[in-house]
Order: C-alpha cells, then sequence, then structure tokens
C-alpha cells in the first residue's frame, strides 16, 4: 500500500528569527568572519541548514516566518519575555544578510504586525493539515513542539549546531512521555526562563511528567488537586493555579493569524544561481557551493585577456591546446617556449607532483604564466603519454626561472621551490607569494587555498583536484591523469594566482602592508625553504635506546598505579580512570564533558596531593606522550635519501607572524624537564662540525619597554641590568641587592605574564602568591610602570576602535568582535583583549626575528662561510657551522641578529655551541 505521507505537497516553514539566534550564538566561538571584517557565523549556520533542509527534505512549498510582535502575550502577562536582552546588533546585521539569501533562493519571508513567528507557523501548518500537505517545521524553538501531528513534524538542531534530528508523536513520546498538545501543560508547569514564564517551585521536568500522565492536563490536576503529592508540590500548585492558566494561554501557539497567503506564492522554484553564487562569493562561503541542490557544477573558467601564450598556438609551436591553457609536450614547442620566457615580465609558476611532501615528491609537470588569462603545461612524469625529460625542461626554461631581473609568482611558494630546487631548478627574482599575501591581509582565516582565494576574490570557480585524482581509496597521482585534462588544471592554477597577486598588490599598499610583505616575508621564504632542505641530523641509535628506557620505565608506573588502584585497568581509557578516581577513590571531579568526567591533564593536576596515585598517572601520561610523540615518532621521519629529519616551516602559522613548525614540530620538545632535554640530545652535528644556537634575550620585553618608552625600563636595559631583580625591587620597594631568588622569580614571572594580559588569577596559578595577593602585586605593577599600563590600554582601545591592532612594522592583528560590538561573553571579550594586548609585542618580535634571518642569510653568503640555518624556534636560530669556521661565524651571527632592528633600547643576542642540541641548551647565558 503506497505512504499517504509521500504522495500529500510537502510544506516547510522555517522560525527564522530562532534559527538564526540559534546558529549566532552556537558559531559565535568560531568568530567566522569575511576577508572584509564581516561576521558570518550567524549567516553560515542558518544558510547551512537551509540547504540541508532544500537537498534532503525537497520542498512543494517554502516560506520563513519572522517575528513581528508578541501575538499579545504581555496583555495576559506584563513579564512575558522582559528577561530578553536586545538583539546584538551584530546579529541584526547578520539577520539583514539571511533575508538577502532567502530572496536570492526565492523562499517568501512571511511576518506580521504584532505576532510571533511561531503563531504564523502554527496557523500554516494547521491550514496545510486542512488542505492535505505534510508539513515539516525547522526551528530551534521546543514551543513548537506542541504542534508536531500525524502531517506536521519538527526538524531542530543539537549540539553545535551540527546535528540535526526530526521529531514525530513517536519520538516526542519517546522523549517526553507526553503528547504533543501535552507539552503545553508540560510547560507551563515547569516554567520556560527563555521566555520568563515562571514555573511551580519543586516542579521539574520528572514531577510535570508525572502528574500530566496521570492527569493528562493542568486543569485535570487543578480538578484532582487532593490527589497531588507530595503535599508541598500540592500547595505550591493551589497557589499557582491563576498563573498557570495564564502560563498554558502564553506558550499555546495561536493557529489564527490573520494570514492570507495563497499557497502558490510560497511554491518553491529554482533558486536564482546567479544572485545565490554572488552573495556566496560576498560572504565567502564557498564550501557550501556544493550543497546547492541539483545543481551542477560548472566546468573551470577561462579567462580570454591574451597573453605571452596565445590561445592558438603561435607559429613553430606544436601540441594541443585546452581553452586559453596550453599543452607544451614537444622538444620544438619547449625550445619556441624557452625564448619567449626570456623577455617575459613575470613568471607566474606552480608544479604538479606526486606526493605533499615536497622533500619526496617527483615532479609530474610545470605550469608558467606570464599573463592573466594565459598559462602551459609541461608534462614531465606521466604514465602513456608524451612527456618531455626533466633536464631539458630545466635547460630550456631554467635561464628564465633563474634570473633575477624576472619577478615571480607562486601560491604557497615554500613547496614549489623545494620541488623545483629538487629537480635542478634555480629560481631567483622578487618573489609574490599570494598565499603570503592573503595571510598579511587577513592573519585569522584557517585556510588560504588557491582555489577558495580564486572564487572569493575573482569569481571564479576552479576545478578541484579530487575531479582529477580522486580521494579515498579509489585516489590516484596526478601522474596518472593524462596531460591534456591537467593542462587546464594547472593551467588555471598559474592564472589565477597570477590575478591574485594583482589584487593583493594594491591591497597591500593600501593597508600599508607592502613594505612589510616586500622586504621582510617575500625574502624570508626562500630562506626558509633551504632551511627545510637542509634538515638536521638525528641519532636514532639513541632514541631506540631512549624508547627500550622508557618501555621499562612506563610498564614499572603502570604496575604502581595497578597496585594503588587495587586492579589492573585501561589506563588510557577515560571511563576507566574517572571510575577508578572519582567513584572508588572518592577523589573529587573537576570537570564534567559530554560523556562523562575529564581526566585530563589539567585535572590530574589539579588533583595532585590527594592521593598517591596522581602523581604516578601524570608521570605516565609525561613519558607516555614523549615517546610517542617524540622518541618513537621521529625515527620514522628519517628522509632515506638524505638521513635527515625535514621540518616544515609554516610561514603563515599564526596570526602574530610567529614561524610554526610541523610534521614534526621541533618548537614544541619540552626542555624544561630533564626527559625534554634528552630528547634535544638526539639532534646532533655532523663531524667536524657543532650546533651553534644563537637566542635573543627578554626580546618582547625590550620591545615592551622601547614600545611604551616606560622609564624605568629603558634605564635597567641601558645599563645592562638584570631586569627581573630590578623589577622585583622596585615592586617590593627594597634595593637591588636585597632582592631574594624567590622575589625575583615572581617579578620574572609578572614580566612576562604582562606581555599576555596576565590576570592576578594566573599569576596566583604560576606563583606561590593568592588570588588577591596576585591581583594587587599587577596593580602596584601598573602603579609603578605607568606608562606600560597606558599602552596596553592604547591596545585595547585601538583593537575597539579599529578592529584591529599594529606591529611596529605595520602588520595587523584583526579583532572584528571588539569593533563591532558583537554580543560575546565576558570571558571571550576578556581573552580577546588579552590577545590584542599581546599581538603587536609579539609579532613585532617575530618581524625582528625574521629580519634578523634574512640579514644572516645575506651575511653569511658576503662572507662565504659554510656554516647554515637549520631551525627556527621563536626568538632562538640553531645553525650547523664547521669548527673551523666557529668564531668568525659566532661574530657574524651576533652582527646580524643584534643590529636587525633600532629599538630604544639594544638587542641582545645570547650564543652557545655543543655536538648536540641538548649541550648548547646547557651552556646558555642569560635568562
Amino acid at each position: 500500500m503506497p505512504d499517504e505521507s509521500a504522495q500529500r505537497p510537502r510544506l516547510i516553514l522555517i522560525d527564522g528569527h530562532a534559527l538564526a539566534y540559534r546558529a549566532f550564538h552556537a558559531l559565535s566561538e568560531s568568530q567566522l568572519a569575511t576577508s572584509t571584517g564581516e561576521l558570518t557565523g550567524g549567516i553560515f549556520g542558518f544558510v547551512q541548514m537551509l540547504l540541508v533542509v532544500l537537498r534532503e527534505h525537497t520542498p512543494d512549498y517554502i516560506a520563513v516566518t519572522w517575528d513581528a510582535g508578541l501575538s499579545g502575550r504581555r496583555e495576559e502577562f506584563a513579564e512575558y519575555k522582559t528577561n530578553r536582552v536586545s538583539m546584538p546588533s551584530d546579529l541584526g546585521r547578520q539577520i539583514g544578510r539571511i533575508r538577502e539569501v532567502l530572496d536570492a533562493f526565492r523562499i517568501r519571508s512571511l511576518e506580521v504586525p504584532g505576532y510571533e513567528a511561531d503563531d504564523l507557523i502554527g496557523t500554516l501548518a494547521l491550514r496545510a493539515s486542512e488542505d492535505g500537505f505534510e508539513t515539516l517545521i525547522v526551528t530551534g524553538d521546543s514551543d513548537t513542539f506542541q504542534l508536531v501531528g500525524p502531517h506536521v513534524r519538527i526538524l531542530t538542531t543539537r549540539g553545535r549546531f551540527s546535528e540535526t534530528i526530526i521529531y514525530d508523536e513517536g519520538a516526542l513520546h519517546a522523549r517526553f512521555g507526553l503528547a504533543p498538545a501535552q507539552l503545553i501543560d508540560f510547560k507551563a508547569l515547569k516554567g520556560d526562563t527563555s521566555d520568563n514564564v515562571p514555573g511551580v517551585p519543586g516542579v521539574g521536568d520528572k514531577t510535570a511528567t508525572a502528574l500530566l500522565q496521570k492527569h493528562h492536563t493542568i486543569e485535570g490536576i487543578l480538578a484532582h488537586l487532593d490527589e497531588v503529592k507530595p503535599p508541598k508540590v500540592r500547595e505550591n500548585i493551589g497557589a499557582q493555579r491563576e498563573q498557570l492558566l495564564v502560563n498554558k494561554k502564553l506558550i499555546t501557539i495561536q493557529c489564527d493569524v490573520p494570514l492570507d497567503v495563497p499557497w502558490d506564492e510560497l511554491r518553491y522554484v529554482q533558486y536564482d544561481n546567479e544572485r545565490v553564487t554572488e552573495l556566496f562569493r560576498e560572504l565567502e562561503f564557498r564550501s557550501l557551493l556544493t550543497r546547492l541542490p541539483d545543481r551542477t557544477a560548472g566546468a573551470p573558467v577561462h579567462a580570454s585577456q591574451p597573453g605571452l601564450f596565445e590561445a592558438e598556438t603561435p607559429d613553430g609551436v606544436e601540441g594541443p591546446t585546452t581553452g586559453d591553457y596550453m599543452l607544451v609536450n614537444t622538444p620544438k614547442a619547449l625550445r619556441e617556449l624557452g625564448k619567449q620566457l626570456k623577455s617575459a615580465p613575470v613568471i607566474s609558476f606552480d608544479t604538479e607532483t606526486t606526493s605533499i611532501d615536497a622533500m619526496r615528491a617527483d615532479l609530474v609537470g610545470l605550469a608558467l604564466s606570464t599573463a592573466e588569462g594565459a598559462g602551459v603545461y609541461i608534462p614531465i612524469y606521466h604514465h602513456d603519454a608524451d612527456t618531455i625529460d626533466v633536464d631539458d625542461v630545466v635547460a630550456a626554461i631554467g635561464p628564465a626561472l633563474a634570473d633575477p631581473a624576472i619577478p615571480k609568482v607562486a601560491h604557497n611558494a615554500n613547496y614549489d621551490l623545494m620541488v623545483l630546487w629538487n629537480h635542478g631548478f634555480d629560481v631567483q627574482g622578487e618573489l609574490f607569494d599570494t598565499m603570503i599575501g592573503a595571510w598579511l591581509l587577513d592573519p585569522s582565516r584557517q585556510a588560504y587555498g588557491l582555489k577558495d582565494m580564486a572564487w572569493n576574490r575573482l569569481g571564479v570557480e576552479m576545478t578541484n583536484i579530487e575531479e582529477l585524482i580522486g580521494k579515498g581509496k579509489d585516489q590516484r597521482t596526478m601522474a596518472e591523469v593524462h596531460p591534456e585534462r591537467v593542462t587546464a588544471y594547472a593551467g588555471a592554477d598559474v592564472d589565477m594566482t597570477l590575478r591574485l597577486s594583482h589584487l593583493q598588490e594594491k591591497e597591500l599598499h593600501e593597508k600599508a602592508l607592502w613594505d612589510l610583505f616586500r622586504d621582510v616575508e617575500m625574502p624570508l621564504t626562500p630562506i626558509l625553504t633551504r632551511m627545510e632542505q637542509a634538515g638536521i641530523l638525528l641519532d636514532v641509535d639513541y632514541l631506540m635506546e631512549m624508547s627500550r628506557e622508557f618501555h621499562v620505565r612506563l610498564q614499572a608506573l603502570e604496575a604502581e598505579i595497578y597496585d594503588l588502584a587495587g586492579y589492573p585497568f585501561n589506563i588510557g581509557s577515560t571511563k576507566q580512570l574517572a571510575s577508578i578516581l572519582f567513584d572508588q577513590l572518592g577523589l573529587p571531579p573537576q570537570k564534567r564533558t559530554s560523556t562523562g568526567y575529564s581526566t585530563d591533564i589539567s585535572v590530574l593536576e589539579a588533583l595532585r596531593g590527594q592521593h598517591p596515585i596522581i602523581d604516578k598517572l601524570v608521570e605516565h601520561r609525561q613519558l607516555a606522550k614523549l615517546k610517542s610523540t617524540y622518541i618513537d615518532a621521529l625515527p620514522l621521519l628519517v628522509n632515506p635519501r638524505t638521513g635527515r629529519v625535514h621540518t616544515d616551516f609554516n610561514q603563515n602559522g599564526s596570526a602574530t607572524g610567529r614561524i610554526s613548525s610541523s610534521n614534526p614540530n621541533l618548537q614544541n620538545i619540552p626542555i624544561r624537564t630533564e626527559e625534554g632535554r634528552r630528547i634535544r640530545r638526539a639532534f646532533i652535528a655532523p663531524p667536524d662540525h657543532v650546533l651553534l644556537t644563537a637566542d635573543y634575550s627578554q626580546i618582547e620585553l625590550r620591545i615592551l619597554a622601547s614600545m611604551s618608552q616606560e622609564p624605568t625600563l629603558l634605564e635597567s636595559f641601558e645599563r645592562g641590568e638584570d631586569i627581573h631583580a630590578r623589577t622585583a625591587a622596585l615592586l617590593f620597594n627594597i634595593p637591588i641587592d636585597q632582592v631574594t631568588s624567590a622575589q625575583r622569580r615572581i617579578a620574572k614571572t609578572t614580566n612576562f605574564g604582562i606581555i599576555y594580559g596576565i590576570s592576578g588569577f594566573g599569576l596566583a596559578a604560576r606563583t606561590d602568591l593568592t588570588n588577591e595577593e596576585a591581583r594587587e602585586f599587577i596593580q602596584n605593577y601598573f602603579a609603578k610602570l605607568p606608562h606600560v599600563a597606558a599602552l596596553q590600554e592604547e591596545f585595547k582601545k585601538d583593537a575597539r576602535r579599529d578592529g584591529y591592532v599594529n606591529t611596529l612594522l605595520g602588520r595587523r592583528r584583526y579583532f572584528p568582535a571588539l569593533k563591532s560590538g558583537a554580543r560575546i561573553t565576558l570571558a571571550e571579550r576578556q581573552r580577546l583583549e588579552r590577545e590584542a594586548i599581546n599581538a603587536p609585542v609579539q609579532g613585532t618580535a617575530a618581524d625582528i626575528v625574521k629580519i634578523a634571518m634574512i640579514r644572516l642569510a645575506k651575511a653569511l653568503r658576503e662572507h662565504k662561510l659554510v656554516g647554515r640555518m637549520l631551525l627556527q624556534v621563536h626568538d632562538e636560530l640553531v645553525l650547523e657551522v664547521p669548527k673551523a669556521e666557529l668564531e668568525e661565524t659566532i661574530a657574524v651571527v651576533c652582527d646580524a641578529m643584534e643590529n636587525a632592528f633600532a629599538l630604544k633600547v639594544p638587542l641582545k643576542v645570547d650564543v652557545a655551541v655543543g655536538e648536540n642540541w641538548s649541550e648548547v641548551e646547557d651552556i646558555r647565558t642569560g635568562g
């Protein structure tokens, strides 16, 4: 027998305000924003849900309802919804954008002055049932559960707006044990804090459910009040008799709103694809494009602007063409291309390879462009296709790539430079990396993919690589794709990269970021690439022996932990460990997660001293992490060709400008513990060489002194005093020669903490001070060093006024939520303000380190020294230096770093050497 509901027309009704509020608050922490600073979290969540509804529930009719009043409810109860704060201004702006999107989807927005959105939904749902429709209500408001019926269902979200659930009569009964209509009485009894509807004291979910299961309605409860138990609940219900009946009226959705809209006006028709695409581009919602219903993905857009490589094959050049992008796969065509490149005004380049690991990737092909709308692809390593030997490509194309007079453009140039260098190419000339350009312009984005940028900034939808090589278990390498197919893809890559460079150059000038980009970031890119290429030697035998030792230690610890627990268990199981700690041993739980009590390291640290098992667990956790993260993992990352470990330096790895390290992360090896220092012992120098480290001494404090022009700090640094002892003397009001080590330690913690906007609670957690003592200590610090306090207030003021703060070199860190006045929690506001305080100082330090690296690389070349930089770890550089050149190299390093940037106080560098990285740490001076 056919399903009757499947044959009925489907109406979808969306509660606009309820869904927008839910999306806004669910995604507020993510701070989703466009490159122009427009916050879009609420819009993204709403549109994401809309697309789910359109794609999975295929409406015949659809409408979105909006609040335009309270449907007379405040006349019934003056306190109704008076607890609601006014709508955050940022949400109001986002709702305006949501309405724009709905218009583009040709979805009708409905509102009736004086009425709430769910009353419009109730009216339409009732009418739809009478007219033979199937209705799905999409909302974040549980009030609408009362509308569920044989042909009315509710779709709502839970969690962080990532999961949906549909309620019909059966699902509601399973959850509440009540019929839909009884949910009115249920809420009336227990109250609704969101709408300021008062409940009966002592009546919660269980009591309300039990009463309604027995008496069905509030009226039934009141009619049998003498049967209600316990007596206190009976007494409270009797006292609330009149309010309960008012509550029920307030909660009941009105289904008689004067809303005369013909069904034909709500019929869902094909959306305006052009307008939707334009809006998604403005809002930078490229990830939602593929979720549009009944949408055929467009082919890659080919530009028509002529360039050096014309769409038609030039005389003497053979080979098929693909749109405006040409395949060069014959020696004759290659020679002609080489000639043309010698006079190119610019060269945009991109490689196609077999691996995302540049040190291990084979070069499949090379794409080049010299003008917008044009590009060529040279196949080098494709299966079953005509290709050109890499040596021939180097001979023909290499001179132009190596010409320092021809500017070069790439997206994620670090990767392509590495691949090209490893295959015999030399790339010289002023560099423009569009990924770094995008990061400087918008440093808070999560990703800087070329496809997203081309779509967001140029309105061009490019082919995703998965369309060529597949994904998952069916994925193949680019070498298995025919060159003719790759030509369009690779040609678009270099073409769009070149277009983006022109757009970004203009914006970098407008935002006063061009000098930072041209003089710091771009010269640094090839230096980081050379450092990655160099790698660092690893003593694998030493780590293997250390692994065996740690295995024995962990087994011994496990035996002790089992003895203290009383029986063996899975130490890695949060559930089992929580049961032992909080149920069996009776320790106080510290925090709860969605799956139970947490046993993370912060919880264990908080429980120290309360039971002997805690110290053992902490030690086990630390040793196991070191073993898995470094001791066992590092040997597996040694490149078999070089015998070295090659980390990836991420130039755009942080919003503050700091370089980060990954695969492996060599910046986070702990050095405050003996075990962490032992891991650094595995990084060694080759024979007749040493490792040299050069570390800026207190660079962030020197920057703080310079930016604030705090006389005490300036004077102390000029004198070369112990800045922490001087600060302690000032704050404890004693002579500097009487400062104790404990007082200096507190002053040091405060000095560095102030840079990060430390609170009294944070200082207390890092010292032996109480919360009150720490708060007073910070107040005293600012009283004695008022210029520092004034500087930090200025940073916060800049963030609120402009939406960003600057480093001394003009690097920007954006804080759109502080400028927009978005509704955020106090804790979130304080966190953002701490970041605004820190960003100019930490960012300036990052800028100075980068300038030092550029100066040092140049100085090593000019002095013809063999020594080379291997690692950058925050304020420290690690070099590999021949012993015969050590003295001269130290002088060059100190000169390059200490004169990298002129502050109002001198920069100081501590230098140390050793056979391995741990020995270097052991003999470092300064602090």
